[in-house]
């Protein structure tokens, strides 16, 4: 909830609003002095910490209600739409020396900018720890302060007021005395000279604590801003057993099927060989070393087609299936229609990757193209990088009179919404700020929707037609789990031998790779890549990947579940312990259930771990299958499991041709 609306959901406003001749601005910071010192003390703070941009203090709230003196107390009482995501950080294990060197290793190994440091972490985590403490100092004398002007004048003046004073001492009296009681007491024999003396004393000092206060808390509000901005940049640990490198570290898991090789022209990329019966991991780099030259070596490698293999545009031309002309006449370059057949090819892979995973245990789910800012950082992306390939989305034209306004540059800062580049990003956000139950987990979700990436600085082969587009269809597979790493990592065994299952199924001859550290993104702890041999490329084209995350992203958006942590004890329930001698040698009686209550378990709560994965990115699929799959006359065979879907249609001919049914 945001501050404000914590503000205005206090009794003291909702009582003030009604009725009251005083403005709403005048009001509302009234309550707001008014509310806990917990959440005025802190409400900058939390605003400036992970996502300051996004959010508006309750100060900045303050001044703009302060002209709309007429505003309705039902417009007040709206909660500004504002999202607070304070990241989980563990700057205690980042303090630990080893922790803390094995975090720098990781940072050189993933070959991010020397500006991410721990180092730099640990000392403004201190700093903000020293600060705070004084602060809190500070604060202590300021209350102490606040309760001796209180008893200053508590049992003070005459009449009615004096003989309240009087019954307050009575009772006093019959409880223990305390500090308070006692001051009160002496500030009472005081004369009135005295107490005034004293008062302006007080007064003094608490003006000029006030503005030390103030001082501290903007020191430390800017300290905590630059400490959380500094460290969620540090990635998420890395494998043990992952490769350290750039992507030709990779390693080799397996290739399954035998790739199609044009006659006569060498793969840019070695296909590797079939080693299903044999997992040992091989460096990509070692084959693409051992790439063999003329038709002796293509026939080592693949099965040498005896006819050309075109590429999937020029299949997709001569098939009337895919539209980029009009498409980028209409949005812009690596823009598409599919028609006909290859309408159908989406909405069958759809279908078929959904019914997969659904028989698999996962729950369907149809995700939201557009989230927060602050959802798809906690995710490990950088949507207000420079180099970002976020798109955005605001209701505020670009070049229009309000966008050159004060109003609508605040509008955009605020309330811009992004294009999910995944729908990892949608399905992690489902679960934010919840807590789970430990019997739930695993949950396991199959979310569909539209990816959309801007791609910036991509050149080449790879923005060739369908390969590297600005929005595609996407089935994608996320799990949260327990926080356990064995757990994790079995999981992310499973998806990853769902996803070779799909491609199987498909027909496809793919690779599986281990990725290396230069290759994983902040989030991920280890990460594969499925890449499958598309022939009119002459190359392995990336299908699918799977990562896990461990608690990464739970940190970041606050996932939750209950469980019950074991204490690093015996418990006194322990067989063990049952009929052990005592420290006289003699038999020490036996300790049962009914005997104690105690137990070596402590109810908690822990943060999951989050896994995702692709299970179907269709435009790329449909690269493979026209390509892998065209014959000699140009009409491409469809692959039997997607008939049921696919309205009867079993190959794709040119048009004016007879369907083969």
């Amino acid at each position: 909830m945001s501050t404000l609306a914590r503000v205005t959901s206090c009794k003291s406003l909702r009582t003030a609003l009604v009725g009251s001749s005083r403005s709403p601005a005048h009001i509302l910071s009234t309550c707001h002095i008014a509310c806990t010192t917990r959440i005025s003390q802190r409400a900058a703070t939390i605003a400036a910490h992970y996502n300051s941009r996004r959010l508006l203090s309750v100060s900045s709230c303050l001044s703009r209600t302060a002209p709309a003196e007429a505003a309705s107390a039902s417009t007040l009482a709206q909660p500004v739409p504002a999202l607070i995501l304070k990241p989980h950080i563990n700057f205690k294990a980042l303090a630990n020396p080893e922790t803390a060197a094995a975090m720098e290793a990781n940072i050189r190994h993933r070959n991010l900018p020397t500006s991410i440091s721990v180092a730099a972490v640990n000392t403004l985590y201190r700093n903000v720890a020293e600060k705070t403490v004084q602060l809190d100092k500070a604060r202590a004398e300021r209350n102490k302060i606040a309760a001796e002007m209180k008893a200053l004048f508590s049992g003070g003046g005459s009449g009615s007021a004096g003989q309240k004073g009087n019954n307050k001492k009575k009772v006093k009296a019959t409880t223990p005395t305390t500090a308070s009681t006692v001051s009160s007491n002496d500030t009472q024999e005081l004369s009135k000279e005295d107490k005034e003396a004293r008062r302006q004393e007080l007064v003094e000092r608490g003006r000029l604590l006030k503005d030390a206060i103030h001082a501290q808390e903007s020191e430390l509000s800017m300290l905590e801003t630059e400490l959380y901005d500094r460290a969620v940049l540090i990635p998420n640990s890395t494998h043990p057993r992952s490769p350290i490198g750039p992507e030709s570290a990779a390693h080799l898991m397996r290739v399954h099927g035998v790739p199609r090789l044009n006659k006569g022209v060498r793969a840019t990329a070695h296909p590797g060989h079939d080693n299903d019966d044999d997992p040992t991991p091989i460096p990509t780099s070692a084959l693409a070393a051992s790439a063999l030259g003329g038709e002796d070596g293509l026939a080592l490698m693949g099965n040498v087609s005896d006819y050309p293999l075109l590429d999937h545009v020029t299949l997709s031309k001569q098939l009337d299936l895919i539209d980029f002309e009009s498409a980028t006449a209409v949005t812009g370059s690596r823009w598409y229609y599919l028609k006909n057949e290859a309408a159908l090819l989406e909405l069958a892979l759809i279908q078929f990757a959904t019914q997969r995973a659904i028989q698999a245990g996962f729950m369907p789910v149809i995700t939201p193209d557009v989230v927060r800012p602050e959802v798809v950082q906690a995710c490990g992306f950088q949507p207000r990088d420079e180099a970002s390939q976020t798109y955005w989305v605001s209701t505020v034209a670009p070049g229009s009179a309000r966008a050159a306004t004060a109003e609508g540059a605040q509008h955009h800062q605020h309330s811009a919404l992004c294009l999910v580049a995944t729908a990892e990003i949608a399905l992690a956000g489902m679960n934010l700020n919840k807590v789970l139950e430990e019997s739930q987990l695993p949950i396991k979700m199959a979310g569909f929707g539209r990816a959309f990436r801007a791609e910036a600085g991509s050149r080449g082969a790879d923005v060739k037609g369908l390969y590297r587009v600005h929005q595609f269809s996407k089935v994608e597979l996320f799990v949260l789990s327990k926080a356990d790493h064995k757990e994790s990592d079995r999981i992310l065994e499973e998806m990853r031998q769902f996803q070779e299952n799909v491609f199987d199924e498909l027909g496809l001859c793919y690779r599986v790779l281990d990725m290396p550290t230069e290759e994983l993104g902040a989030s991920a702890y280890k990460k594969y890549d499925i890449e499958a041999w598309m022939p009119g490329r002459n190359s392995w084209g990336e299908i699918s990947s799977t990562s896990n995350c461990t608690d990464y992203q739970a940190r970041r958006l606050n996932i939750r579940y209950r469980t019950n942590k074991i204490l690093d004890r015996p418990s006194p329930l322990d067989p063990s312990m049952s009929g052990s001698q005592s420290t006289d040698g003699e038999q020490a009686p036996t300790i049962t259930s009914s005997s104690v209550t105690t137990s070596n378990s402590v109810p908690t709560t822990e943060f999951v771990h989050t896994l995702n994965g692709t299970a179907m990115a269709i435009p790329r699929i449909i690269v493979a299958l026209l390509e892998t799959y065209q014959q000699r006359d140009g009409s491409v065979k469809l692959p039997e499991c997607l008939w049921p879907f696919m309205a009867g249609v079993k190959e794709i001919h040119g048009k004016g041709e007879a369907d083969v049914k």
